[in-house]
């Protein structure tokens, strides 16, 4: 069975208005092609829109031949058949408050009894409009705005790809340089020792250097004294110079160098004995500690680093830093506590409120 919407979408198919009896009038409207505006940028065909009278009510019989024609059926028997489904259509829209009318509209009750009528965004159907679809027609200006915000996309897209790819690189020398670097740390104070002690060695060779190119007699006596090398002593015995004297022997102490003097050449030379000594290395002292001890923060940083960074730390409530420099050797300290275990609590704490104190360690002062 055909229903009463679809007679009407049929009839409005040829006709410009159907009249429903004890309802209303169903009018197409013609709308002529149209621009949007530089908003959407769309040109849209021409359509037919619907729209709905209510003070059309007289018969013009279109509808009772659309049932005769459908049914194939006398017009009393048609007629008959359209009285029922306007019948229908009214009780629905009673109960309801309205009445769909599939591809047509949506038919509204409200109060007094008027009817509204809400048509479709499509419009009606019209044969003589198919195969005209709206189109899209941006303005030149549009186009290069788009084009240069599409360029700036992609270079902003490729930038932040080469950033992460530098990151990731970044991040994967690191890791390796971990896994393959290894990481030497020596104390300061054994290393002070080494220093000292190389240098000793040196000053003893070069002064050795220098007393065994020093010319002399065959009678001289030589001695040499370093308070933390060996000492040595030489003894010589030389024979008198006339058979009549008794040889002459002199020993000189190690530990009081003296200038010897020369004595006159005999006619014959006698052999020098050279006797060593070894006399045992004095120890060398440890510095002296104060008992005191700081958090050193950095080392090796030159003073405009090291006060920049004290203020930063000053600005986030730390204010104990310190500038410190011995020689070539500059540090950033935090504060100063009386014993070890006192600093490594301090320091543990401070780990875990500041990342500048990650690397940080403790120094006797």
């Amino acid at each position: 069975m055909i229903s009463l919407a679809r007679h009407i979408e049929l009839l409005l198919l040829e006709h410009d208005c159907v009249i429903v009896p004890g309802l209303g009038g169903f009018i197409a409207n013609h709308t002529e092609a149209r621009y949007t505006g530089d908003e959407e940028h769309l040109f849209l065909p021409p359509y037919r829109t619907i729209g709905f009278n209510q003070q059309l009510q007289v018969n013009d019989g279109l509808l009772v031949q659309s049932y005769m024609t459908a049914y194939d059926t006398s017009y009393p028997a048609a007629n008959l058949q359209m009285e029922k489904d306007l019948e229908n259509m009214m009780q629905e829209l009673e109960m309801k408050g309205e009445y769909v009318l599939e591809n047509v509209g949506t038919i509204k009750k409200g109060l007094n009894e008027n009817i509204s009528f809400i048509a479709p965004e499509t419009g009606a159907l019209t044969p003589s409009l198919y195969g005209l679809y709206s189109y899209e027609m941006k303005s030149l200006q549009h186009v290069i705005k788009e084009k240069d915000i599409e360029r700036n996309l992609q270079a902003a897209a490729a930038m932040h790809i080469a950033q992460k790819e530098t990151a990731a690189k970044v991040e994967t020398e690191k890791q390796e340089t971990k896994q393959n670097g290894v990481v030497i740390r020596i104390n300061r104070h054994w290393l002070d020792v080494g220093i000292s002690a190389a240098a000793a060695v040196v000053l003893f060779f070069c002064f050795s250097y220098m007393a065994m190119n020093q010319p002399s007699n065959n009678a001289d006596t030589v001695v040499a004294s370093f308070p933390t090398m060996e000492k040595v002593a030489v003894k010589a015995n030389t024979p008198a110079a006339k058979p009549a004297e008794a040889p002459a022997k002199e020993k000189v102490a190690a530990e009081t160098p003296a200038k010897a003097k020369p004595v006159k050449e005999s006619a014959e030379k006698a052999p020098v004995k050279v006797e060593l000594v070894k006399a045992e290395p004095a120890k060398a002292e440890p510095a002296k500690k104060s008992g005191r001890y700081a958090i050193v923060l950095a080392t090796y940083v030159s003073q405009d680093n090291a006060e920049r960074f004290i203020k930063t730390l000053a600005k986030e409530g730390l204010g104990e830093g310190r500038y410190v420099k011995n020689g070539k050797v500059s540090r950033v300290l935090y504060s100063e506590y009386a014993n070890e275990a006192t600093a490594q609590e301090a320091l543990s704490k401070f780990r875990k409120e500041n990342s500048a104190f990650a690397e940080a360690w403790i120094l006797e002062l």
